[in-house]
């Protein structure tokens, strides 16, 4: 059984080096004024399967947007910002090298270990990127070895049938049946491989103090539930190995749409099908038929309303993302004032984290709230994260889950191979995340005076 699933691996792998981007560019552009922000705009919602936006379009003057353009469209765009008097830089001058490349260079590796990567704890390669099946060996494996302060759960199952597992972990002196809470969720976008790889990373080294007796540590598992959900959604990030590198969405398809597959950070139920979504298929940013139609998305919520119920509240929501260098707080829906009332409370956080960043690897992350510093986003995690549980918690199409600090973090890089980050920079990547939620559990551990 061993050998078939390495074989299957293998040919999987092999299949998708097939999977050509050939002529394939990142194209940035840089809009300066606002009727050019407007039509950028526009181009997004409008036109989402002709050109893939890699970065959402901000609303500040001179803040870049990176755009993947097929060959076939090359001409058109660059005939449609010479009329919009924009510029452009390539970033990336030929994507199928970068995809290529990293695929041959995990199949080399595969191929000489003659195993797949990572299959066992003791083993397990923090600095190279996994197949699904292997991030979820990985949960049970840490619960496993960890059991004393890890307990598993499965948060529901994908639109394709797999399991999405995460885990609990408390400390062995916690003294409260539903302590304060904090939610860590990864690979929400399928191609953002950086995202779980990060979170097991971090993961993995907060245990390793834990075991060391590090007293922050100590005091952050003994005083908080930590629950970790390296990847959510399953089908998306299988498909990035088999089909598609880039695949962004779900793979959910819908009676009467064209394309398959929705964005899942516009499906949330919070101030669902507003900006910055579209109501096309076939677009990057579809919000899906309806809120939490994916069954991605309402397994979370369903998972925290029932916490929530049981009495247990949380003080913390991201969702890690990437790529940008940017710690995102809410409101995202809001076309103006989208400053939140726990605003200055959660910039401070976020320039902890940013300053922990900062410290270890010299990475300048930037701060600010959704729609004030990047663009509207309705139906997004990090609302949702901060949104007030309705008066009914069984309501799960409305309100939120009332953390006060809920981010999106959008991880390495900041444009130079976007989502096809090298496997060199994934330590690097979550050695600084770790400072960061060092900084994190210190923050929220005096704010709830333990």
């Amino acid at each position: 059984m061993k050998f078939a699933r390495e074989v299957f691996v293998l040919v999987s792998l092999a299949c998708l080096v097939l999977a050509k981007y050939e002529g394939y560019q990142v194209w940035r552009i840089t809009p300066k004024t606002e009727k050019q922000i407007e039509w950028l705009h526009y181009i997004e919602e409008n036109m989402g399967e002709e050109f893939d936006f890699w970065t959402g379009v901000s609303k500040i003057p001179g803040n870049p947007v990176d755009i993947m353009v097929q060959p076939n469209r090359q001409t058109n765009l660059r005939m449609l910002l010479k009329q919009e008097k924009l510029d452009l830089d390539i970033m990336i001058n030929d994507v199928n090298t970068l995809v290529t490349n990293q695929m041959d260079e995990i199949l080399e590796r595969r191929r000489a270990n003659r195993q797949s990567v990572g299959t066992r704890l003791d083993n397990f390669d923090y600095n190279a990127y996994h197949t699904y099946e292997e991030i979820q060996q990985w949960v049970a494996d840490m619960a496993s070895e960890n059991s004393d302060i890890i307990e598993p759960f499965l948060l529901g199952y994908s639109c394709e049938g797999r399991e999405i597992n995460g885990f609990r972990i408390r400390g062995t002196g916690s003294q409260n049946p539903y302590p304060k809470a904090v939610w860590f969720e990864g690979g929400i976008h399928a191609r953002e491989w950086i995202s779980p790889a990060t979170v097991m990373g971090f993961t993995h080294k907060l245990i390793e103090e834990y075991r060391s007796d590090d007293d922050l540590v100590l005091r952050m598992f003994d005083n908080i539930d930590w629950y970790i959900v390296p990847s959510l959604n399953p089908d998306g990030y299988h498909y990035t190995w088999t089909n598609d590198r880039l695949w962004r969405k779900t793979r959910s398809k819908y009676v009467g749409e064209a394309c398959t597959g929705t964005d899942p950070n516009r499906n949330w139920p919070f101030q669902w099908g507003g900006v910055g979504t579209s109501p096309f298929s076939c677009s990057e940013i579809y919000h899906g038929p309806s809120a939490l139609s994916e069954i991605e998305v309402f397994n979370v919520v369903e998972f925290l309303r029932d916490r929530w119920y049981e009495g247990q509240d949380f003080l913390m929501f991201i969702d890690w993302h990437s790529y940008s260098q940017v710690i995102i707080a809410p409101w995202s829906y809001l076309d103006s004032n989208p400053r939140t009332d726990d605003y200055q409370d959660q910039m401070d956080m976020a320039k902890a984290m940013s300053d922990a960043i900062l410290a270890t690897s010299l990475k300048v992350y930037g701060m600010g709230a959704g729609a004030e510093i990047l663009y509207p986003a309705a139906g997004s995690s990090k609302d949702f994260g901060y949104a007030a549980v309705p008066v009914n918690p069984w309501d799960y199409t409305s309100g939120g889950m009332g953390a006060k600090y809920s981010y999106t973090v959008e991880l390495r890089d900041t444009g130079e191979y976007g989502f096809l980050l090298p496997e060199d920079q994934i330590q690097d990547t979550y050695d600084e995340i770790h400072a960061a939620v060092r900084a994190i559990g210190d923050r929220l551990l005096t704010e709830i005076g333990a």
